[in-house]
């Protein structure tokens, strides 16, 4: 029975692909019968009924070949069923005229050289050899005809038409490539001619020290980009009154102002010498250097003019294979002590400032050799002002694409703890069966390039029996070049740059050199992404807990509330604390407590909705924000994270601990109009929650 079912979808399928054919073997047929051997006065419905299936077939099969895409592998079938409707349509008007002696019949010429010129050579040859086959089934049936030298003499101009229309057309073909190639080969001398004349024009009419100072203040624009923003996020994040940034210059003697974020109008400009004060301590010695509880007027401070105002400071060096750069260092006027987590913080940006000078040292250099000089320029600044991972892939890839173009590319990123490789973008042919693709360390061309950090394979060849890109199982395709290229910061290979042709030599000598800089751009903006990332993760979350900190929330809330107003919708604010929370610390400790507090963050991220806000407000008090939602639904979650934080059950040195939960809910516009009393209504009811016993939710109702 499955033979069966199979057979006829087979034949289903058959069918639907090939009734142009089956209609032009109809059509002969009627015409080899001779259906149309009558006078115009004796045409019927019969005949009318014939044309117009003639004409909804030919109409409907031409719709597809002109639909279809370029080098589509049908083309060729199709173009052979419109030639045969069109020789058999021909065949009918010749029958209609008189028969093959007819005025008509050099119609049967022109469609057979107007189609052999057209279609595909194994399309025009079959429609010669159908033409002479039809010929003769209509010369001696149809019409009766007993002397074959007629019919020889119709085969022979058939055939001739055929064939020297299809010679004549494949050397015309062949000679407008042939000029074509010829002038794209002569505008590309062109365009390096002009390119070179260029260079001549600007040599003499602009110095080099000209050319360099242009390449040198568009460099020093980006770098000072960089720079501030990075300043920037640490002044925002660590609450800073200054920030600033010192480089030592050559002799390692003095250090200046590199780039500068702060509250202060007292200023001093600089430069320093690198033995003055806390400053001198970092940057010519290395020091990482922490100052609390500083007396008013300390002078130790070289970057402002007078005495300092400020209680706090913090110094790190700047370290560039192993020498002192120079120093960034902070400072704040409120009495709050730098911790060892802040410091790991500024060392992380001295790392994303040496990132960026980098990436524009490397501009500068491929600047100065004109090498790819168009191409990697704009790769430079794509990459150069992308802050996210999309942004930076887009313009790594785009710029590959200009260099050499590919049919497949990958980016992929390396783990070295998991020791796992992750396909973190893949365009191209089989580019959706990678996606998410996680492999761990193999044989692969891919972690081999990652440990040797050297781009494979040597050659540039690609056999897929041979060569294996990621696993087995996931595999490239159909190429004949490959490229993989090691993205490399800092001696460390952090993933890996694919770029595969179908075309040979795609990847040679000529262009890797070039792609191998572009690998080289794209490891540092990926790796200054990362840190941008985790600078804004850290200026806009909780380290504990992962929610959002106090400002970002509050910021949230401005933005959600507006919105709420303008649109005529309601937002409700939930505030949950942790009751007794005082005990937990003092009975069990305060790990024990910043446990409790790390699972209550997780219960509101785990609970909340998709577009619902959580944040940690302060010590053990949290806030949901919840948009498009009224009073009786806020409660309802509200509810469910109380029941799910008072049956969870820690496990401590001292046995097993409980912790219970009250929650204030107030709605927006019902209890409250501005953000202010949105807070107040929601803090009054949580107050009402603890002084009625605690483990509550409560509302305005109860306040």
């Amino acid at each position: 029975m499955t033979t069966l079912v199979h057979a006829a979808l087979t034949l289903r399928r058959t069918a639907r692909g090939s009734y142009g054919f089956v209609a032009a073997t109809v059509f002969a047929l009627l015409e080899v019968l001779g259906v149309f051997r009558v006078e115009p006065a004796q045409l019927g419905f019969e005949h009318a009924l014939v044309g117009l299936v003639w004409c909804v077939v030919f109409t409907s099969r031409a719709m597809v070949r002109f639909r279809a895409p370029e080098g589509w592998a049908q083309g060729a079938k199709i173009d052979f069923e419109l030639a045969l409707l069109l020789l058999v349509a021909v065949h009918g008007v010749v029958q209609l005229g008189g028969g093959v002696t007819s005025v008509f019949y050099p119609l049967v010429y022109v469609v057979v050289a107007t189609s052999a010129s057209l279609a595909r050579k194994p399309a025009g040859t079959l429609l010669v050899v159908s033409a002479v086959v039809l010929e003769a089934l209509v010369f001696f049936i149809a019409e009766n005809q007993q002397d074959p030298r007629a019919l020889a003499v119709h085969a022979v101009f058939i055939v001739s038409f055929g064939i020297l229309n299809l010679v004549f057309t494949r050397v015309e073909i062949a000679r407008v490539r042939e000029r074509s190639l010829r002038e794209l080969a002569a505008e590309k001398e062109k365009v390096q001619e002009d390119a070179r004349l260029y260079r001549l024009v600007g040599a003499a009419t602009d110095s080099a020290a000209r050319d360099e100072e242009r390449v040198y203040r568009s460099s020093l624009e980006e770098v000072h980009h960089a720079l501030y923003y990075t300043l920037d996020v640490l002044k925002k994040t660590l609450e800073l009154h200054t920030c600033v940034l010192f480089f030592a210059d050559e002799t390692a003697d003095e250090i200046r102002i590199a780039e500068l974020v702060t509250d202060s109008d007292d200023i001093a400009e600089g430069p320093f010498g690198t033995g003055e004060g806390a400053v001198g301590a970092v940057a010519k010695r290395g020091l990482v250097t922490n100052l609390e509880h500083m007396k008013p007027g300390y002078k130790g401070l070289c970057y402002y003019r007078g005495p300092a105002v400020v209680s706090s400071f913090l110094g790190v060096p700047v370290m560039e294979n192993g020498a002192i750069r120079g120093a960034l260092c902070v400072d704040r006027r409120d009495d709050k002590p730098f911790t060892p987590r802040d410091e790991e913080i500024l060392k992380s940006a001295v790392q994303q400032v040496l990132r960026a000078v980098r990436n524009e040292q490397v501009f500068v250099q491929l600047e100065r050799s004109k090498r790819e000089q168009t191409v990697l320029h704009k790769a430079s600044q794509a990459l150069g002002s992308a802050l996210n991972e999309e942004a930076v892939l887009d313009a790594g890839l785009s710029a590959a694409a200009e260099i050499s173009p590919y049919e497949f590319a990958a980016v992929t990123l390396y783990d070295n703890e998991t020791k796992k490789h992750s396909v973190l973008r893949a365009v191209g042919e089989s580019a959706d069966e990678l996606k998410g693709l996680v492999f761990r360390d193999n044989t692969s061309l891919t972690a081999m390039a990652v440990k040797n950090r050297h781009y494979l394979p040597y050659r540039g060849d690609f056999d897929e029996k041979q060569h294996v890109v990621y696993t087995r199982k996931h595999n490239l395709h159909g190429m004949q070049s490959l490229l993989i290229l090691p993205l490399v910061v800092r001696e460390d290979a952090i993933g890996t740059l694919c770029l595969a042709a179908r075309r040979r030599d795609a990847f040679s000598n000529n262009v890797r050199p070039t792609l191998q800089v572009l690998g080289n751009q794209l490891a540092v903006s990926l790796a200054n992404a990362a840190s941008v990332r985790r600078l804004e993760e850290l200026a806009t979350t909780d380290g504990l807990t992962g929610c959002l900190n106090k400002r970002s929330f509050l910021d949230e809330l401005d933005r959600k509330l507006r919105s709420a107003e303008r649109f005529g919708r309601k937002l409700s604010l939930l505030i949950t604390d942790i009751d007794h929370f005082k005990n937990v610390n003092d009975v069990y400790g305060h790990a024990t407590g910043d446990v409790v507090i790390k699972e209550l963050g997780a219960i509101l991220r785990r609970m909340k909705r998709e577009t619902d806000i959580v944040a940690r407000f302060g010590g053990e008090e949290f806030c949901i924000l919840c948009e498009e939602t009224d009073t009786e639904g806020a409660v309802l979650l509200a509810e469910r994270v109380r029941e799910e934080l008072g049956s969870h059950v820690f496990q401590t040195e001292l046995g097993k601990l409980k912790v219970t939960a009250s929650l204030g809910v107030a709605t927006f516009p019902n209890d409250a109009k501005t953000q202010a009393a949105l807070f107040e209504t929601t803090d009054k009811a949580l107050y009402a929650a603890k002084r009625s016993g605690r483990n509550k939710v409560c509302t305005v109702k109860d306040i």
